[in-house]
């Protein structure tokens, strides 16, 4: 049997760490050390300078100045994260290489309740090693998640949903497009910030002609007042279209052109959202379980400033979801890889179903739809029982 010699050479120093380590205990600092100069990590046999080590409440950072010439590389990386038997962070900045060691792994389950409220459009995402992650949906107003059945995908946007209720109950518009047939959203359409819920094309293509029509007319009225962005114009209410599964709103070779069509205007306007409506005070969620160049359209994947990625079966869907690898290597329920412009590996809130209804109970319509004040907009800023001048008035 052939072994490569770096198979030889990896064993020859974790069985010497280990011979040492059983005369003596050995610190962190002196493991490290060893590392570099037995990977050679050196210049003229001198290894990196330690300056600091800085004790934080989830974890300990060593920092060391990094002679000139002398760069990081994936064996020294390797070598030194078999030193710890926590998670370990390791990066360079400014000449300087820091070697963060946590203190615990990040828990396979985390409970929606556990995540503190902030105020704003900000909602949690899951928590990292150094503690809670929000989205701000002001900053970055549209987001891609993406992820296998059974990995948490379905649980986020619900859980997202969850937040942008509790923390703008009278501010908050929405539209859910649920294309597993309605089975995961439908419920949810008697709560007063729900406009209506989409469960097939058909209904899909009817809200997104709805919020094209109020999308041109919200233009138009920031036209004639000289607004760029509704962040800065004191308007409060946002309206987000929430869809699960976008895939199945790609046309596909073997539809009929009706069909085809349909789909056709409500990929178009999932562009127009992410595209111009954005600073109009409307954001877009999209949620796929496989997405690809076909079923993703350029402009939602292009303006989607935010992405979120479970488990995907190839590097392939996850350059496409999160333009990053990772995604594939993803194996606990609920663990994700957030990505801005930068990268954080998350545990997602988990939250069930009884207890978001629970929760929501209260925001639930007080009349039928159709019949009175039923929460929803009738036009854009314009309830049936109120003037407010935090709302866009038309007409």
């Amino acid at each position: 049997m052939y072994f490569s010699p770096d198979v030889f050479y990896w064993s020859g120093l974790l069985a010497y760490l280990g011979y040492l380590s059983t005369r003596r205990s050995l610190t962190t600092k002196e493991m490290i050390r060893l590392v570099f100069v037995n990977t050679k990590f050196t210049v003229n046999e001198k290894p990196p300078k330690l300056i600091e080590v800085y004790k934080r409440d989830h974890y300990v950072e060593y920092e060391y100045l990094l002679p000139f010439g002398l760069c990081l590389n994936e064996k020294v990386t390797e070598a030194l994260t078999q030193i710890f038997t926590k998670p370990v962070r390791i990066y360079t900045e400014h000449s300087k290489l820091f070697i963060r060691a946590y203190n615990e792994d990040l828990p396979t389950e985390v409970n929606h309740d556990s995540f503190p409220k902030r105020g704003g459009w900000q909602v949690p995402l899951g928590l990292t090693l150094e503690g809670p992650v929000y989205h701000n949906f002001e900053k970055r107003p549209h987001m891609i998640v993406a992820g296998m059945t059974r990995y948490g995908k379905s649980i986020l946007l619900k859980s997202v949903l969850t937040s942008l209720i509790e923390t703008n109950p009278d501010n908050l518009r929405v539209y859910i497009i649920d294309m597993k047939g309605g089975l995961e959203f439908g419920r949810f359409d008697h709560l007063r910030q729900v406009v209506k819920v989409g469960a097939d094309t058909s209904e899909a293509k009817e809200i997104f002609e709805e919020v094209h029509a109020e999308i041109e007319k919200m233009m138009k009225w920031m036209r004639q007042k000289r607004i760029t962005n509704v962040v800065k114009s004191g308007v409060k209410q946002r309206t987000f279209i929430i869809i699960d599964e976008g895939a199945q709103l790609a046309p596909a070779p073997f539809m009929d052109k009706e069909e085809k069509k349909a789909m056709q205007y409500c990929q178009y306007v999932m562009s127009e959202i992410t595209r111009v409506a954005g600073a109009l005070g409307y954001r877009l969620i999209y949620g796929s379980q496989y997405p690809t160049a076909d079923n993703l359209p350029r402009q939602v994947k292009q303006n989607a400033d935010g992405g979120v990625s479970f488990r995907l079966p190839t590097k392939t869907a996850s350059l496409v979801a999160i333009d990053d690898t990772g995604s594939e290597e993803l194996t606990i329920p609920g663990r994700a890889i957030y990505k801005t412009s930068t990268r954080e590996e998350i545990q997602t809130p988990l939250i069930e179903d009884d207890n978001m209804l629970s929760r929501l109970d209260k925001y639930k319509r007080k009349e039928p739809k159709g019949e009175g004040n039923n929460g929803n907009v009738n036009e854009v800023g314009t309830t049936p029982d109120t003037k407010r001048s935090d709302l866009v008035q038309f007409g």
